[in-house]
């Protein structure tokens, strides 16, 4: 059907982030470390105003600012901003420090998700090994300080390039899969209001342009959070598209309404399975309680095998370059 193969909206507003995302490519590319010293100064002009630029073009809201809202934007800014500093920090060591801040603020999203259990497994795996390995490893490779390879990127722009391009890439995808709940909560409502028209006449003026309409909802189609829902969606839409395309004189006003109403029907459904589930009170409780009773034994020896490989390390990183082992 035609319906579900309008790509309109790919195009109606994906140009939004070309913007931030050139400002944002041209900021790392003069803040990779080179050899002839970097222009952190311009690229602090182009990386401030891009997340700036990139906050107002993906902020989006009804006037009502929710506290879930301000924690997302936040903790969002906090891991591209530690990311971006991560990747264009010549010394190694506060590159691990801000890939910490990166893992937390990742965290923090989870939670937002109500996925307790990733974030718990991203800490402990990420926060509290890959980090400090990845300093065991900085600590026994330069024990003599940082080499001069720190202090150059190969390839600086065809690396950022192509990172913005995959970024410019994922994002489009993202818009045109993914746009906001505000425009199918508000097509619901149209569909409701039109239902409850007793004329033909009504039911069309409160649904507005006919094909548009059957653009948004294909557009829908996709927002979908499981099979069966959609298949629903798409056979309630296929069952109106032939009466609306039917002139005023031909159309069974009961059977337009009755195929309207099993479209609320099927968008309540998709509305309420896409609603966040509460964060359960006992779930992190609960994996506290696993891992401390009975798997105690194997945190307790993580734990000694980390700290025996800080100490050992830092005896061998503290050595004096000529001095023989004994």
């Amino acid at each position: 059907m035609a319906v579900f193969s309008d790509t309109s909206t790919l195009i109606a507003g994906p140009w939004r982030f070309v913007p931030p995302l050139v400002l944002a490519a041209a900021s790392v590319y003069l803040l990779l470390p080179r050899p002839r010293g970097r222009s952190v100064l311009w690229g602090a002009v182009c990386g401030i105003p891009a997340i700036a630029l990139g906050g107002f073009v993906c902020f989006r809201s009804d006037g009502a600012v929710f506290p879930e809202t301000f924690l997302f934007y936040s903790f969002s800014t906090l891991a591209v901003t530690g990311g971006a500093v991560m990747i264009t920090q010549p010394n190694p060591a506060r590159a691990a420090i801000c890939f910490a801040l990166v893992v937390m603020n990742v965290c923090g999203l989870f939670l937002l998700q109500a996925a307790p259990f990733l974030m718990a497994a991203v800490i402990i795996i990420y926060a509290g090994a890959i980090i400090v390995t990845f300093l065991f490893v900085l600590m026994l490779a330069q024990p003599t300080g940082f080499s001069d390879a720190d202090d150059r990127s190969r390839e600086p722009f065809l690396a950022a390039f192509a990172g913005f391009t995959l970024l410019t890439a994922v994002l489009l995808l993202l818009d045109h899969s993914y746009p906001p709940v505000k425009p199918f909560v508000e097509l619901l409502n149209r569909v409701d209001v039109a239902r409850s028209q007793d004329s033909v006449a009504g039911i069309r003026n409160a649904l507005g342009d006919g094909q548009a309409f059957l653009n948004d909802l294909g557009r829908e189609f996709r927002q979908a959070p499981n099979q069966k829902l959609g298949k629903d969606w798409k056979d309630a839409i296929e069952d109106l598209e032939p009466e609306l395309q039917k002139k005023d004189d031909r159309v069974d006003v009961a059977a337009l309404k009755g195929h309207l109403a099993t479209l609320v029907a099927v968008g309540r459904d998709i509305q309420k399975a896409k609603e966040v589930k509460p964060l359960p009170a006992e779930n992190v409780a609960a994996l506290g309680r696993l891992l401390y009773s009975d798997y105690i034994l194997a945190v307790e020896l993580g734990g000694a095998l980390l700290l025996v490989a800080t100490i050992g390390a830092i005896a061998i990183a503290g050595r004096k370059p000529g001095r023989a082992a004994t």
